[in-house]
């Protein structure tokens, strides 16, 4: 991922800087071109009016005097090459025993200005060692055009390839931290874009468990009170009463939902565990055979691991109902000093299908799993020898998970 996300940003970053490099690169190749001429008109003027372009035997000092200057103009596009040519300009004088260009001190300046800018391009341009072959020519060239060591050979080669060098290394350090900039960049959006589907996620899954646990009441109970409307209507009665107060029991939940995820303490509290309890009457009193029973300390939980834990039976009762219509509901809380565990059992369907079973987007074992591995516990669930259906969850006694924990355990589930 940190590598696609790098050819991304490396790519946008060229593709964004690429028309302005360009237009940089123009210029400067027009101010070589300017720089190249300056010189080369100045060593003109100089050689013409010291007399030395009407030598016949300095004609090819002149000549390559003009050429040396010349050069300054191709200075970026072939450093190396360039370097070693200049380096060959300035010993023809000495190869052919006619100095006479070059011994003109009016040239001087000139032609030191040219070695400066040669000596500055192989650092700036080339790496160290492939730049070495240009500033060995352009040295034993500087240094043919004198009798005597002259200190003044290396200031005008070897130090300016050297600051061309320390140029370089710094334009190559900011370029890396631009492109890591870049990076953080793509990396923060990406983060942001996850950040939100977790949230959808996380606000679908809540909305999942608090409406399907109680549509799955209300289906149930208007079939039953569909078939005793007409033999049992006080029966038929207290099934709509049911269903109005599933209705009404997931408004709370809802609006408890909205609380939270305002950031807002909620209008009800939770009360821990034993918030199960109501849930079971609910179920009961919705005539379905459903039983709870608690061991030991349930207490210890957290307030995040008790959520967790109402959530887990809530979902698991839905899927009873769903799946396995008129099969009697087992819940078993217990407790010790180390750890809670939850419960739900249900025996093989012993009633006609309720139509729920295909509802849903299966995602409910998934949801469950999550819920109670971000509280730190162990989750399983599996069919019963007898064709029931069994779900277990152990969470850890007295831990407190962090918002941003969940936040990031959603991430990774969002990326995997």
């Amino acid at each position: 991922m940190a590598v696609v996300r790098r050819w991304f940003c490396s790519r946008w970053s060229q593709h964004v800087h690429d028309p302005i490099e360009r237009s940089r690169q123009a210029g400067r190749n027009h101010l070589d071109a300017l720089t190249a001429a300056a010189l080369t008109a100045t060593s003109f003027a100089i050689l013409a009016n010291s007399g030395l372009l009407t030598w016949p035997d300095g004609a090819a000092t002149s000549l390559s005097a003009l050429a040396f200057t010349a050069l300054v103009g191709v200075r970026r596009r072939a450093p190396i090459l360039v370097a070693v040519a200049a380096g060959i300009l300035l010993a023809i004088p000495e190869l052919t025993s006619s100095a006479h260009a070059f011994n003109n001190s009016a040239l001087v300046v000139p032609g030191l200005v040219a070695v400066f800018l040669y000596a500055y391009t192989l650092g700036s341009r080339c790496s160290w060692a492939p730049s070495l072959i240009g500033i060995a020519a352009l040295i034993a060239g500087v240094a043919s055009t004198g009798d005597a060591f002259n200190p003044l050979v290396e200031m005008v080669t070897i130090g300016p390839w050297i600051g061309g060098l320390i140029v370089a290394s710094r334009q190559r350090a900011a370029a890396e931290l631009e492109l890591r900039v870049q990076e953080l960049e793509a990396e923060r959006e990406l983060f942001a874009t996850e950040s939100v589907r977790y949230e959808r996620a996380r606000i679908a899954r809540e909305l999942h468990d608090i409406v399907a646990h109680c549509v799955s009441l209300m289906v149930v109970q208007a079939t039953a009170g569909e078939q005793l409307a007409r033999s049992d209507p006080s029966g038929a009665a207290e099934a709509f009463e049911s269903i109005s107060e599933a209705a009404r029991q997931a408004e709370v939940e809802i609006d408890r939902l909205v609380d939270l995820l305002a950031d807002q303490s909620p209008a009800i509290a939770s009360t821990g565990l034993r918030i199960v309890e109501e849930l079971v009457r609910r179920v009961r009193a919705s005539g379905l055979t459903i039983s709870c029973q608690f061991i030991g300390d349930s207490e210890q939980l957290s307030k995040e691991s008790a959520d967790a834990a109402y959530r887990l039976v809530q979902e698991g009762v839905t899927n009873a109902i769903k799946h396995a219509p008129g099969a009697p509901i087992a819940i078993t809380v217990q407790g010790d000093s180390e750890a809670v565990e939850v419960q739900v059992e249900n025996g093989p369907a012993a009633g006609v299908p309720s139509g729920l079973e295909h509802t849903g987007g299966s995602h409910g074992l998934a949801g469950m799993r999550e819920r109670v591995a971000r509280c730190g516990g162990t989750f399983s669930a599996g069919p019963r020898n007898d064709g029931g259906w069994q779900i277990t969850a152990r969470f850890p006694g007295g831990v407190q998970t962090r918002a941003g924990d969940e936040r990031l355990a959603g991430l990774d589930a969002a990326r995997r």
